[in-house]
């Protein structure tokens, strides 16, 4: 599953949004995060279990990390309405959606919950569409307006919660939009294959500790550790050296023991952005914002330096993690905020018929035979997957009847994270049915498929390629499954066979 990835700076929603989607089809949604104007400068956040709205997938403006799946959303372009936006929340792939509060008999005010599909008529009120409109501290700032009841979407002074309110006075300032949709959030254990097709490799030269693409495998001494930050860039350690990687000037060199400045703040030449480009990744120092490529000159060869104003094909890096085995367990599914999504009618599942040739009724005994391939898969809905494999010990979330979501079965075993799974499943059904005379009765199965989301959390033990282990609890887990539910009978008849 991929997940959100990727970002640097602000963009305007307006402009993008607005243009023509390409000949070849749709927009794809692009994954954001809202920065309010406030001074807090705190993230827009789909609230976390024990805050009161569990339930309610609401809103609440206390994000700080945008490498987490509640302050991450994807914006997807109305297929109907040019200008107007669905947005989604990367937690759980549910959408923003207009929800009136209940006060005793009288009904409350509007806040923005979520919803389990995208709906674009623009006269219900469970329209999921909503306009962008420029916030009042600078053009950079947006707010946003529900389509269909017009109300702006905000942190009002009495409601904490993300509400919709008539008014634009004292609404605050807006929000700024940070596109995460080519940023990556890369795994912790990292080695870095070059366009050369060689890994990177730490080596001394004229007294500096460089970064040449140079070894043929990967040992320990070519794992690199990397540190995320709460705005999505990272600061990357070389563990052979011991010592954060660093521009200067442009060559990278692994010499820096903690990133800091003589200040209080963060030396920018430690910090780099992990930009997707395809099925390759580029590293974008900040330092100057041009991407690590493999350079041969002033007698160095194949070393990495800070010197691509553009993503050439020297700076087109493959990632492999480091990790000798990975074990997923301890999974916990957060079945408050199940999706589920894409229902359909399945018709002709099993069918059996019986035939009554005499001149009064019977009854017959029919064996219906249901076949059904279930999809499954895990993964993370940040981190970028490189499909690495590992044992997994987990539940098996379903659909259940009238579209609940349990977890029924376990599944133990090597998995490839972030693959998707099929099992099919035969379930031999006996069905009793009264014949009439000189009548066939043809009894057929027919169901509900739909796809389910379900966020989960988890432990994720690696064994590092020295042997040592280290256990991560993570929290971006996300599940998708896919099943039949709702199992009906429908019988039919031919009279005066």
């Amino acid at each position: 599953m991929g997940g959100c990835v990727a970002v640097a700076g602000a963009v305007d929603p307006m402009e993008t949004m607005s243009e023509a989607p390409p000949a070849s089809g749709p927009r794809p949604p692009r994954c954001v995060a809202f920065q309010s104007s406030e001074p807090s400068g705190k993230y827009l956040c789909y609230a976390r279990q024990g805050n009161g709205a569990a339930a309610d997938g609401l809103l609440q403006l206390d994000g700080e990390d945008v490498t987490s799946p509640h302050t991450r959303f994807f914006m997807e372009p109305s297929k109907a309405h040019p200008g107007l936006l669905h947005v989604r929340c990367c937690y759980d792939n549910k959408y923003w959606a207009a929800k009136q509060l209940h006060d005793g008999d009288d009904d409350g005010g509007w806040i923005v919950g979520a919803a389990d599909e995208a709906e674009e008529d623009l006269s219900k009120t469970t329209c999921t569409l909503f306009k962008t409109t420029p916030g009042d501290r600078s053009s950079g700032y947006i707010r946003f307006v529900h389509a269909q009841l017009q109300m702006y979407a905000c942190v009002s002074k009495e409601n904490l919660h993300f509400s919709l309110e008539k008014g634009d006075e004292d609404l605050g300032g807006g929000y700024i939009v940070h596109d995460l949709s080519q940023q990556v959030v890369l795994p912790r254990y990292l080695a870095f294959k070059g366009d050369n097709g060689m890994y990177l490799c730490p080596q001394i030269i004229e007294r500096h500790e460089y970064l040449q693409f140079s070894a043929r495998g990967v040992d320990q001494a070519l794992v690199n550790r990397v540190h995320s930050n709460q705005d999505g860039t990272c600061r990357i350690w070389s563990n052979h050296f011991g010592r954060f990687w660093r521009r200067s000037p442009n060559w990278i060199f692994c010499d820096s023991p903690d990133g800091a400045t003589s200040g209080d703040g963060v030396d920018v030449d430690t910090l780099f952005r992990a930009v997707s480009f395809g099925s390759f990744v580029a590293l974008q120092s900040l330092g100057n914002n041009w991407y690590c490529n493999r350079l041969t000159t002033e007698g160095k060869k194949s070393c990495l330096n800070a010197g691509a104003p553009t993503i050439t094909a020297e700076a087109r890096l493959r990632l492999e993690e480091a990790v000798a085995s990975r074990e997923i367990y301890d999974v916990v599914f957060d079945l408050s905020r199940p999706r589920v999504h894409g229902k359909t009618r399945v018709v002709g599942m099993a069918a059996a018929s019986a035939l009554n040739n005499a001149a009064s009724g019977d009854t017959a005994q029919l064996r219906l035979e249901c076949r059904d391939t279930e999809k499954r898969t895990w993964g993370s809905s940040v981190t970028v997957n490189l499909g690495v494999g590992a044992k997994i010990h987990a539940g098996v979330p379903r659909i259940t009847a009238g579209g609940n979501v349990e977890v029924t079965d376990e599944f133990s075993g090597p998995y490839s994270w972030g693959s998707s799974m099929e099992k099919e499943t035969t379930q031999d059904v006996a069905y009793q049915v009264t014949v009439p005379p000189k009548t066939r009765v043809t009894v057929s199965m027919v169901a509900t498929r739909a796809s389910c989301d379900v966020p989960f959390s988890y432990k994720q033990r690696d064994t590092l390629l020295d042997g040592h282990q280290v256990t991560h609890d993570m929290n971006d887990g996300l599940y998708s499954g896919q099943n039949c539910f709702d199992f009906e009978f429908v019988i039919t008849s031919e009279e005066n066979i």
